[in-house]
């Protein structure tokens, strides 16, 4: 990269590399501004997805996942006496966060609704399975974001990324989907 790219251009090529497992979360800029940017802009993109797929209670349900995983990443820091690497772990799993949204929307709303019978087309069965895998590389990517971020073994930054994504969907489920 040179001086004359764009801040926007050389954060895109970051965080392209951080998805690609080539650099860590320590390579994010310390910027509770850039941060604070990347929050607002994931709970709009999750708002916005929400929307276009017929979703229900899309603010909510964003700052409550947001916060659980922003909560646990503190949490993990601060065990480890790492607090200070923070603002660049949440920055850097919020902005790969982002990138696998994007990546999955387009495919979502190929989709289209899931059938009440579940007998899925070949185009939703093909689909499905392709989010599926998006789904493990973003899990890979967070474990290897926490890993770095915490100095540990792979298998633990694999188990956090596994436990972090479990609780959130426990956590939604429990809050959203659960009958009265």
């Amino acid at each position: 990269m040179n001086d004359y790219e764009s801040p926007f251009v050389r954060l895109a090529v970051l965080v392209r590399d951080l998805c690609q497992l080539r650099r860590g979360p320590e390579d994010m800029p310390y910027s509770r501004r850039l941060f604070v940017v990347l929050v607002v802009a994931s709970v709009a993109l999750d708002v916005v997805s929400e929307r276009v797929l017929g979703g229900h209670d899309a603010l909510a349900r964003s700052l409550v996942s947001t916060s659980l995983v922003l909560a646990l990443c503190w949490i993990a820091l601060s065990v480890r006496q790492l607090g200070n690497r923070y603002v660049q772990t949440a920055s850097a799993l919020v902005a790969c966060g982002i990138v696998f949204s994007l990546l999955v929307l387009p495919l979502a709303m190929l989709a289209g609704p899931m059938p009440n019978d579940g007998l899925l087309t070949p185009l939703q069965t093909l689909l499905v399975w392709v989010m599926f895998a998006i789904f493990v590389w973003s899990v890979l990517v967070d474990a290897h974001i926490i890993r770095r971020a915490l100095d540990a073994p792979f298998g633990l930054g694999v188990a956090l990324a596994l436990a972090w994504t479990i609780a959130d969907w426990a956590l939604g489920h429990a809050l959203f989907d659960a009958s009265p």
